[in-house]
This record gives structure tokens, sequence and C-alpha cells, in this order.
């Protein structure tokens, strides 16, 4: 049955909530995980893209997801959605624990073709959100910086923005802005996500 609202999604299914390496898909198919801080928005951006809001859980309480979930799309790649970071009352212990779950799962996934970073256009230049950017890039996976909550800005507001975000990250084109409530630039979102899981691992 084709899907009205994302009719680019032929089958999407949650697989496991993970907390161990032992416990991600061993398979062969390409990831694309979705990262950025609690309550920026990933795992409702997630629901807009496959089309299925009652797909993925997401909570009114930001740093709710715990494990790395992943959803397998058209029987041909997963998206994981990865714990939030920066939640104030998390214990110091859960931090360091699923800091170093994350950093594990993207140095050693060989399938990990890329990270949407999403940043909430509202609250650019966080340094939480810098530094961790930073870091990823450095341990050699692409990152894909996503402006996130499109429609709490106007449309002077979102223009600026937009040139924040592509000065503040260094990146060379300005980047995709979405939003979940109007699914702006959503599908635009999804062409860049096919790009980059038809890229062979460097």
């Amino acid at each position: 049955m084709l899907n009205e609202v994302a009719p680019w999604i032929l089958s999407a299914k949650f697989v496991v909530g993970a907390t161990t390496q032992a416990q991600f898909p061993q398979d062969e198919r390409p990831q694309v995980a979705f990262f950025g801080r609690s309550n920026v928005g990933k795992s409702s951006l997630l629901a807009a893209i496959m089309g299925k809001k009652s797909l993925v859980k997401i909570s009114s309480s930001p740093g709710k997801t715990r494990e790395l979930n992943f959803f397998l799309v058209n029987e041909a790649f997963y998206f994981v959605d990865l714990p939030g970071i920066g939640y104030a009352k998390m214990s110091i212990k859960q931090r360091y624990v699923m800091g170093d779950m994350i950093r594990e799962y993207v140095e050693n996934c060989p399938q990990l073709r890329g990270i949407v970073y999403l940043v909430d256009m509202r609250h650019i230049g966080v340094q939480l959100d810098l530094e961790t950017v930073e870091i990823l890039r450095g341990l050699g996976k692409p990152v894909l910086v996503v402006g996130s909550k499109r429609d709490k800005l106007t449309q002077s507001e979102a223009a600026k923005a937009v040139k924040e975000i592509q000065a503040k990250f260094e990146l060379p084109h300005p980047p995709i802005c979405v939003s979940v409530l109007k699914r702006t630039s959503i599908e635009v979102l999804w062409n860049n996500l096919l790009e980059a899981v038809a890229t062979e691992p460097s």
C-alpha cells in the first residue's frame, strides 16, 4: 500500500533497541545515524521521513532515548536513532556509558555511511554542538548538519539562521533545514540520504 505521507517508503520497521555492540544488526546493509542534542527533534524527524509516527517513540520529555534504535527501511538500509546528548537530568554515569556506546558504534561500524546531526535553528552555535560535530568528523564519518524546527522561525530569521549554521559549522553549502510540522524539505533530506547509503565506505 502506498504511503501517502512518504511515498518513497515501501516498508519501514523497528528492528532492535541496542545497548551493546553485540545487539547491533550484523548484516551488510548500509546505515545512516541521526544524532543531536536532546529535544532537537531526531525521533520526530525519523517518523516524518518514514511516514509512520507510531513507529518511532516520541516523548515530550527530552533524553528518553537510551538505546541505539535501528529501523530497517525498504528492506535496503537502516536508520539509527542515537541517544540525545546534553540532557541535564541524566546521571554522570549514564552519560559516560551512552557516550562510550555511541563512540564505539561510530568508530567500529563499517556499514555506517554517515551521520545526520540536527541543530535547533533557534539555538545556533551551542558549544556542545560545535564540539560534537568536530569529534564526529575526526572519527572519519561524513556528517550532514541539518537545521531543525524551521517552522519556529520567520522567513528572515530562517535566512539568517541558515547563514549562521553554514558559517559556524564550516559547511561548503547552505544546510538543509526541515520542519516536521509543515514537512518542509523532508523529501530533499530523503534524497540526500539515498545518496549517502549508495556511497561505498571509505
